[in-house]
């Protein structure tokens, strides 16, 4: 079975979170994109490949998360959700393999539910949402 290509857009905490829940729920990561600055290091083994510009160059052949998280303001998360939808970017939705998800709820796509996270019955989950425990 080929797996899923993933791209994750932000290399902070948060991206090491969703990479765990990723690798459960069986995608690869092909890449990283983050700050110039922080071009060619590694997050848990993966490379940052590129920054939000080269969005366009994993169109055809990956699915996006937006693994930057936010405390205080989403502002730079809906940026860059608007941005992967502007350049005709697909949006993974990321489940974890020990989370549960009721199939009476609805989840929307680039939304990450995190290792034990829990979904009952008739939630609805929006798009680009984080569910943590």
């Amino acid at each position: 079975m080929v797996k899923k290509q993933l791209i994750l857009v932000g290399g902070g905490g948060h991206c090491k979170s969703v990479i765990e829940a990723a690798e459960s729920a069986g995608y690869h990561i092909a890449g990283i994109l983050d700050v110039p600055e922080n071009m060619g290091k590694t997050i848990l083994g993966y490379f940052i490949t590129g920054t939000d510009d080269s969005i366009a160059d994993y169109i055809r052949d990956a699915e996006f998360i937006v693994t930057v998280g936010h405390i205080k303001d989403a502002s730079l998360r809906i940026k860059l959700h608007e941005k992967i939808e502007n350049a005709g970017g697909r949006f993974a939705t990321i489940i974890a393999s020990t989370a549960y998800v009721s199939g009476y709820s609805s989840v929307g796509k680039g939304t990450v539910i995190l290792h034990h996270a829990m979904v009952n019955a008739d939630a609805k989950i929006g798009k680009g949402c984080i569910i943590n425990t």
